[in-house]
């Protein structure tokens, strides 16, 4: 099952939302857009444990990985640029439509070369069916595992029960999957799956 780490939950959950002090959501901002910008692939909630969990740098370490891991048509995005304070201060971007299509077939495990609108479909069915087996068919968890794979932090509790409305109302007049396919459209429209 790919979780946060719990010590991560909790601090996520103690930390309050002012600006001035989300020291670590900012860190788990900046290592999902670096990832977004050079691998196109949001990280992984193991990797986004060791480095904010386990490590006091974990930003610079990721930034370490990813200078080693650059595809080649990416070279533009080094080390230097990636700690520039002019990068990390920059205004979000909003994340393209094949990125987040090449996330959701990245994170079912189908064939990462494949972004055929056949195969993105196919893609959600089977994000949607790893989040209903990793939460034991519970709504709310289930929630909670779409929206920390594609955003990597928990849903915060208005948008799990905005989302656990959603279901509740669409699933009386559609198929479950059907259901589950029109929350997993809500969460892409969350800001921080929307945006890098």
């Amino acid at each position: 099952m790919k979780r946060l780490h719990p010590l991560l939950c909790l601090l996520l959950l103690l930390t309050p939302l002012r600006a001035d002090d989300n020291s670590i959501r900012k860190d788990i901002r900046k290592i999902r857009r670096a990832f977004l910008d050079v691998l196109d692939l949001v990280p992984t909630p193991e990797e986004v444990d060791w480095y904010v969990v386990y490590n006091t740098n974990g930003y610079e370490m990721a930034v370490d990985y990813l200078a080693t891991h650059t595809p080649p048509d990416k070279a533009i995005w080094t080390r230097e640029q990636l700690l520039d304070p002019a990068y990390l201060g920059r205004e979000e971007d909003l994340l393209e439509k094949g990125v987040l299509e090449k996330n959701v077939v990245y994170l079912s495990g189908l064939s990462k070369t494949d972004f055929s609108p056949q195969n993105v479909e196919l893609a959600k069915e089977l994000l949607i069916k790893q989040a209903l087996l990793a939460s034991d068919d519970n709504a709310a968890n289930t929630i909670d595992y779409l929206v920390n794979e594609l955003t990597c932090r928990p849903a915060t509790l208005g948008e799990a029960n905005d989302l656990l409305h959603l279901f509740a109302k669409v699933s009386l007049k559609a198929d479950e999957m059907d259901a589950w396919k029109t929350v997993l459209a809500h969460i892409f429209e969350l800001h921080d799956c929307k945006y890098k």
